[in-house]
């Protein structure tokens, strides 16, 4: 049964009266007869210049807060109304004596009354054609509907939004829209919301196409996601990581970079190269061996799981086929010393660079080849690639091998590579195996400005931190060692690295590696040092004032920029 309202219908001569009223409340949206060029000047604005343009005409800004009418085209704010300046019936619709105009396809020439009646708002269509929808239900012809805060009108072309903050919503008992007809098709002259596109596939998150919106891994702290971890022997795992959001990760094929791990309470520093290529951007890979009593190895394969966030630093390292770029090189890795080694191989294998590459891999038993299937498909698939892979030890099990075997010798360099002499050498291991393979080189008449290498040692690693941190016992020639950025001077003698003396001391000096090749302690010096022999320092690094500060002593009084 439809609901009935104790008041006048607004069908009645009280429609006429407001019709023909000499005075209307209400701005209209498009004057009545413009020329074609003037509607098409016409600037439809957004919500936010509504309000100034409102003002300007004298409206009060602190109306915002009482019961206002909103009309939307295509979804946007055209004009806004305060519902206390109407009088007690507006009329919207095309004709020009309509209270609200309107221009639109459908739309009736009186297709929608307001009526103001005991200090409430009441809706009634007045159109029998495309009739109007409320809350998106029919509204039927002479009904009053009671409008209430955040009702929605459609007419076509247009919705109107009331904003009636002291008009609660109803109760259910007492909706006027309960009984409407709910439809099951919306005519297409009515507004329909644009459908938002689906959300993205997780293969399109890094689309090349939204490159600028990705940030490029970069100098400082980075957290990144373990996104796999993959078992390429018994005793190694490589760990895929990629950024908490999308990131790049750009850096020189055989760099590395230092984590920050947290282990008994403690953050220790422990430096990886990375085994992953920079043309594969969108992920980094490490490849970790177990060290029997190694304590950051064997904590990473034992407690990292997917999803661990893990704070690195980097890149880091000048062990790069970009630092001595060459057409043809040698690749040598033993151990988990492959690993920069098959950096370098993939940037060349997946760039198609024109350069000749000769690997070989060296490990101690078969199944302790890192990368086997790989390397075999490096040999395979690249005609640039010649690999070779020889084991060292004797081994258990039923599985044959018809490889290399022994030890690296001049003999195996000469079959692999007859034209080693016109390679760059590039060579990642333990220190005894690469101290013997430069012997072999250096018997060979081989040009060791061409020998590049780098070392697994325990130099990578900041152990704990504790031993550095310890009160430095001075026993040799004494010297004072101003830090400029702390404002602190300090004794220490010429045995004892600055890097250890800033540490003890509590002040902080960037480092990766320890072993004077990264040059990621570089600061600024003035004043008299030594450097250990291992010391990478460049000249061109020595001209600008720094020193290495992991591999250097002083030899005189000092002023370091820390």
């Amino acid at each position: 049964m439809q609901k009935q309202h104790n008041k006048t219908n607004i069908s009645d001569n009280l429609w006429a009266k407001e019709l023909f009223k000499s005075k209307k409340p209400v701005f209209l949206e498009h004057a009545p007869k413009k020329s074609l060029e003037d509607k098409s000047s016409i600037k439809i604005t957004a919500s936010s210049d509504v309000w100034i343009s409102n003002l300007f005409k004298g409206y009060d800004a602190n109306l915002a807060a009482n019961d206002r009418l909103s009309v939307l085209k295509d979804g946007i704010v055209v004009q806004e109304i305060m519902l206390e300046l109407l009088d007690l019936v507006t009329i919207v619709g095309r004709h020009p004596s309509a209270d609200i105009q309107l221009e639109s396809y459908k739309l009736g020439m009186y297709h929608l009354g307001i009526i103001k009646h005991e200090q409430k708002y009441y809706a009634e269509s007045m159109d029998l054609t495309a009739g109007s929808l409320i809350n998106r239900k029919k509204m039927k012809l002479e009904q009053w509907i009671l409008l209430r805060d955040g009702y929605l009108i459609d007419i076509p072309g247009y919705q109107l939004r009331f904003d009636l903050p002291n008009t609660p919503a109803p109760e259910e008992a007492d909706d006027d829209t309960l009984e409407l007809e709910e439809l099951l098709e919306i005519p297409d002259f009515f507004y329909t919301p644009k459908i938002a596109p689906p959300a993205l596939c997780p293969l399109m998150s890094h689309l090349v196409d939204n490159r600028e919106a990705i940030n490029v891994w970069s100098e400082g702290v980075t957290t990144l996601v373990v996104a796999d971890i993959i078992e390429e022997t018994h005793d190694t795992k490589t760990f895929r990581f990629v950024g908490e959001t999308p990131l790049l990760f750009s850096y020189k094929p055989g760099q590395f970079a230092t984590f920050l791990l947290p282990i008994d309470g403690k953050i220790v520093q422990r430096s990886y190269s990375m085994s992953s290529s920079p043309s594969r951007p969108h992920v980094m890979e490490i490849t970790v061996k177990r060290v029997p009593g190694g304590l950051i190895s064997n904590w990473l394969c034992d407690n990292v799981k997917l999803g661990d966030l893990l704070n690195i630093r980097g890149p880091s390292g000048k062990f790069t086929c970009f630092e001595y770029p060459s057409n043809k090189m040698l690749f040598i890795g033993a151990g988990s010393g492959i690993t920069p080694v098959m950096s370098m191989s993939r940037w060349v294998a997946d760039t198609a660079a024109d350069v000749d590459v000769k690997l070989l891999a060296c490990f101690r038993s078969p199944n302790e080849i890192i990368f086997r299937k790989e390397l075999e498909l490096l040999s395979a698939r690249h005609r640039s690639f010649q690999v070779a892979v020889t084991v060292t030890s004797g081994w258990q099990g039923t599985e044959s091998w018809t490889g290399y075997t022994g030890r690296i010798s001049p003999q195996m360099i000469q079959i692999i590579a007859p034209d080693f002499m016109d390679r760059h050498l590039f060579m990642c291991g333990p220190e005894p195996f690469m101290e013997s393979v430069r012997r072999v080189m250096q018997g060979l008449g081989f040009n060791m400005n061409n020998f590049h290498m780098e070392s697994f040692g325990s130099a990578r690693t900041a152990a704990g931190d504790d031993d550095t941190k310890k009160s430095i016992v001075l026993s040799g020639t004494q010297h004072k060692v101003h830090f400029s950025k702390t404002g602190v001077t300090v004794d220490t003698d010429e045995n004892i690295p600055l890097l250890n003396l800033a540490e003890a001391h509590g002040i902080e000096i960037d480092y990766s590696c320890r072993s004077g090749s990264c040059g990621a302690c570089a600061v600024k010096c003035s004043g008299e040092i030594a450097e250990g022999s291992e010391c990478g320092i460049t000249k061109k690094e020595k001209e600008a004032g720094y020193i290495y500060a992991c591999c250097s002593v002083a030899k005189g009084d000092l002023e370091i920029n820390a």
